[in-house]
């Protein structure tokens, strides 16, 4: 390893993982060693790629997070309206509903509405009933398209099939795994 003491080559790599520090002199600064240690370190664990696993885990925690907000968020808006049609069972079967009665019920339903479109837009939730996964499909449509045509500029204006290669891993290792089963490396029209 050197004459560095491990922890020192950890500071590093932390303040490089965490984006506490953008530049590798910076960091090389703060820890006092020379950027070019700094350089061979971050090569050398390909900090690039631990950074990408980080960042991907962080996304992926995100997701489950707002996944589980929504369930408890749409569980709770249904016993509310639950609720509310409960009320208005009981008032029917009373002998019907009375002026006051349906301004009241109004009322309460305007405002759970309300307060459901709010809770909704504060936790970036769609308020037209589209799912994250619906969102999510929509993006990785979209992404797979623009993946598409880079792919078609790339075989019409790179004839060296190696190049063609280089350029595929960097976008395979760049884009996250597609989890609907879309296309597979070897159907990969870069390759042929």
């Amino acid at each position: 390893m050197g004459r560095h003491p491990r922890k020192v080559r950890e500071r590093a790599r932390e303040l490089y993982l965490t984006g506490e520090v953008t530049s590798l002199s910076e960091i090389a600064r703060r820890i006092k060693v020379k950027p070019c240690t700094i350089g061979r370190w971050k090569s050398d664990e390909d900090w690039d790629a631990l950074r990408l696993k980080i960042d991907r885990r962080v996304a992926e925690e995100l997701a489950e997070k707002i996944a589980s907000e929504r369930v408890n968020l749409n569980t709770q808006h249904f016993k509310l309206w639950g609720t509310v049609v409960t009320r208005l069972i009981e008032m029917l079967q009373r002998g019907g509903l009375k002026g006051e009665e349906i301004r009241n019920l109004e009322k309460v339903a305007g405002i759970l509405d309300r307060a459901q479109r709010g809770q909704r837009l504060a936790r970036g939730l769609s308020l037209d009933g589209q799912t994250e996964e619906q969102i999510r499909a929509q993006a990785e449509a979209e992404m797979r398209q623009l993946i598409d045509i880079f792919i078609d500029t790339v075989k019409e204006n790179i004839p060296d099939e190696a190049t063609r290669e280089r350029i595929r891993q960097g976008i395979l290792g760049a884009v996250p795994e597609e989890k609907s089963g879309g296309a597979s490396e070897s159907s990969d029209p870069l390759v042929h």
